[in-house]
């Protein structure tokens, strides 16, 4: 049935010819929405697994910074909650600045503060208007950074993002059971009097329903591959020559096995959308027509 023309000949239908466009341009825009929305997710795992759970102290830049660095750190090892403590190296902090000042922070000779990395115990939660006063005795002029507060507010952000690349996601499908249920009853319009035939010599409303999903399997297959094809290499040329561009903000932009295969699901599900509605349609207008 797949591989030839059947009873109805569909393949002469204008109408039919814009069907595998309509669907690879679907089909593209879904999955670039669906690699949009795994990027989301995965930039929220990150932020939480290498953010949360640490502050950073800085003192700032002057005569005693190298005194105060050193009273900040030993003051936090004996904290009860803190893991590890840990001086930045000045390396660290202009590798840290390239992306707004180049290479030239070496030439530039700023006067760099000093930042310690400070790992919280997993489950534990420090009183930080306690530990910046304590600091500032120790060191005056410290200043202590809670990346919880931004670290929220970019899970909130990516949930938010996640939200609507998913609403967008079910108005593309919408968009595309709508053009297949507008394209078979075009067609079943226009092969009203052939059907009817069929009907006359036994032919089950199945059977004709079957004739129709080939023609869409056929179609929404053909159209699918190409749209995939085109948004899969547009995905992996922004993972090959993004990743770059993070800056340590966000994680790899390429994909791993386990996405690009929930990625390829995606012109799977939207062919067996097709078809399944290219097949309920005829049943549908059959019943009401006979």
């Amino acid at each position: 049935m797949i591989g030839r023309e059947g009873d109805v000949a569909l393949s002469g239908d204008l109408a039919s010819r814009f069907l595998p466009w309509t669907v690879g341009f679907l089909v593209f825009l879904a999955t670039l929405a669906f690699a949009v929305a795994m990027f989301l997710g995965s930039s929220s795992e990150y932020w939480r697994q290498s953010i949360s759970g640490t502050l950073t102290v800085q003192v700032a830049a002057g005569p005693e910074q190298t005194t105060r660095a050193t009273a900040a750190i030993d003051l936090l090892r004996t904290i009860p909650g803190i893991a590890n403590v840990r001086r930045v190296s000045d390396s660290e902090i202009e590798r840290l600045m390239e992306p707004w000042l180049g290479g030239s922070t070496k030439a530039l000779d700023l006067p760099l503060p000093t930042l310690i990395d400070v790992q919280t115990e997993a489950g534990k939660k420090l009183d930080q208007r306690a530990l910046a006063a304590r600091l500032e005795q120790a060191a005056p002029g410290t200043q202590v950074d809670d990346h919880a507060f931004w670290l929220q507010r970019l899970s909130n952000f990516a949930a938010v993002a996640e939200g609507v690349v998913i609403v967008v996601i079910g108005v593309i499908l919408f968009s595309a059971i709508t053009t297949v249920i507008f394209t078979t009853r075009t067609s079943l319009a226009i092969h009203h009097d052939v059907v009817e035939v069929l009907h006359l010599i036994g032919a089950h409303d199945s059977y004709v329903a079957r004739q129709f999903q080939a023609h869409a399997l056929r179609l929404g297959a053909a159209g699918a591959a190409a749209g995939f094809a085109i948004s899969a290499g547009a995905v992996y040329l922004v993972g090959l020559y993004g990743g770059g561009l993070s800056g340590g903000l966000l994680p790899d932009l390429a994909l791993n096995g386990r996405q690009w295969f929930y990625l390829l699901a995606m012109p799977v599900a939207s062919v067996i959308l097709v078809v399944m509605t290219a097949g309920c349609t005829v049943k549908r207008s059959l019943g009401k027509m006979m």
